[in-house]
């Protein structure tokens, strides 16, 4: 056992003191004195030990709650110990706590401000527990599970996907507590806390999904999606868009394999083996440019963009669909990622068949995954013909892996309009418009029950910061946790009228 400096210290005075000639009055004096320091002491020790095993949820701040969060790994499948963390904060602010399920990686809960039992018309705030995993943590300027608070940001694995949107879920939804346990309000509101969503949400969503309109009498549902914007390639970037979702791209992995009657030694592989089939095929896939479709969700989204923007340019995205704004868009499809996300299916090889221990044996099977984003109205079968088609190969057998729930849309409407008007009154001169999310997230599921959902994240995202998300260095910048909970208390406050 290492001795620290302080002990030593203490020794050493011990010592002088045992050796010293000072009578027996002065001796006990001193004695005395050192039990009650001692004894201060280890109350001190265990009060910091015991404050830190039991945190006083009511009175941690934003941001010191959500370094804590970060601080609990929770890859998807171990949702757990994070899960428990969050649901005990929440029953400490105040809040109901309904359990949706609690197994070993699919812990599911809401907490409200009202009872679900009293069926009050209920505003949802959505949220996902989990986090995919950080990789080498020698890539990171600070480790991933660290929760680090500097230069302004929170630092850490999931602080921008999804904890630090919970954070703000949660903090917001704190601060009506007292209002709904003594006066009746007109809404419930509920912050919903899922796993596995970037697994799929089959361990999440797909479960608290299920009887969703029975069980929470949602009015709307608030998840991740959308936010705000500035210096976008294609938008006038002397404003702020902040971008609210509407609806999103379905995603669907597939497995492409060959499957060949010859295997052999690698020196006489001869002309035709598995992998030089997948190589060849996944070639003529990935070179080729899927076709531009504009959805109507895409029009309504340049339509609003182009009222904002005005001129020449806002005309054109005021009638996208017009045949002469074609090789316009087709330019900019090629140079903006943006564009081609929005207005293309996407295709993206994510692995790469498996590594061999005999690497000179070629063998009788090849494959790939691929992680395909469907715009609404592509179906998985659609996918799977384009890419049939585009292969052209006899061989290729393609797979399911996992699908998501299709593409529905929820356009805009009274609870869409009042997070316009609240986004405007935090961020004075930002525009805001309906967007189509080109990434993929739970909130289809909650649209294939019925209910109405939008996407905020109620921050603006750089894309420094974007690009860090499931990357090296995640991290959320504090003034947009406050500035987030400044806009969702504005919502609230705008709908929580005592009745």
């Amino acid at each position: 056992m290492q001795t620290d400096l302080f002990t030593l210290k203490i020794q050493y005075i011990l010592h002088l003191f045992k050796h010293s000639n000072l009578n027996l009055y002065n001796r006990f004096l001193i004695k005395t004195t050192f039990s009650l320091f001692f004894i201060v002491l280890f109350l001190c020790k265990s009060y910091n030990i015991l404050a830190q095993e039991n945190n006083d949820f009511t009175t941690t701040s934003p941001i010191q709650f959500l370094s804590e969060y970060i601080r609990i790994p929770s890859v998807s499948g171990n949702e757990n110990q994070a899960a428990y963390f969050l649901m005990q904060a929440c029953e400490e602010k105040g809040l109901y706590i309904y359990k949706i399920s609690d197994t070993i990686g699919s812990v599911n809960f809401a907490a409200s401000l009202y009872s679900l039992d009293l069926k009050k018309p209920n505003i949802i705030f959505h949220n996902h527990m989990d986090v995919v995993p950080a990789g080498d943590s020698c890539n990171w300027n600070y480790p991933p599970y660290s929760g680090t608070i500097a230069n302004g940001k929170v630092w850490g694995r999931g602080s921008l996907d999804n904890k630090g949107l919970a954070i703000i879920q949660l903090f917001t939804i704190e601060k009506f507590v007292d209002l709904a346990s003594n006066k009746d309000l007109p809404y419930n509101v509920t912050i919903v806390c899922v796993s596995g969503e970037e697994t799929g949400g089959f361990t999440g969503s797909a479960i608290v999904s299920e009887n969703f309109k029975e069980i929470f009498n949602p009015v709307v549902v608030i998840g991740e999606g959308g936010a705000g914007m500035d210096n976008i390639a294609f938008l006038d970037k002397a404003k702020i868009f902040f971008g609210i979702s509407i609806t999103e791209k379905s995603s669907v992995w597939l497995k492409l394999s060959y499957n060949v009657q010859s295997a052999g030694h690698a020196s006489i592989a001869g002309s035709d083996y598995a992998y030089k089939r997948l190589i060849k095929g996944l070639h003529k896939l990935i070179d080729e440019q899927q076709p531009m479709q504009i959805t109507n969700e895409v029009k309504l989204m340049f339509s609003e963009a182009g009222k904002n923007i005005g001129g020449i340019k806002g005309f054109a995205f005021k009638n996208l669909d017009w045949k002469i704004f074609r090789p316009t868009l087709k330019k900019y499809v090629k140079k903006v990622p943006e564009f081609e996300s929005m207005l293309c299916n996407t295709i993206t090889v994510s692995s790469f068949g498996e590594i061999y221990e005999t690497t000179n044996q070629t063998p009788m099977e090849a494959h790939a995954t691929l992680d395909c984003r469907l715009l609404p109205g592509t179906s998985t079968n659609d996918m799977i013909d384009i890419i049939y088609k585009a292969i052209n190969d006899s061989l290729l057998h393609i797979s399911i892996l996992k699908p998501s729930p299709p593409a529905y849309t929820s356009y805009p409407d009274f609870f869409f309009h009042k997070l316009s008007v609240s986004i405007k009154n935090i961020f004075h001169d930002a525009e805001v418009i309906p967007m189509l999310l080109p990434a993929s997230t739970d909130n289809s599921y909650y649209r294939a029950s019925g209910c109405p959902v939008f996407g905020l994240n109620p921050m603006i995202i750089e894309a420094k910061q974007m690009n860090s998300i499931h990357n090296f260095n995640e991290y959320i910048d504090i003034e947009d946790i406050n500035n987030g909970i400044l806009i969702f208390e504005d919502f609230l406050q705008s709908l929580l009228k005592p009745i």
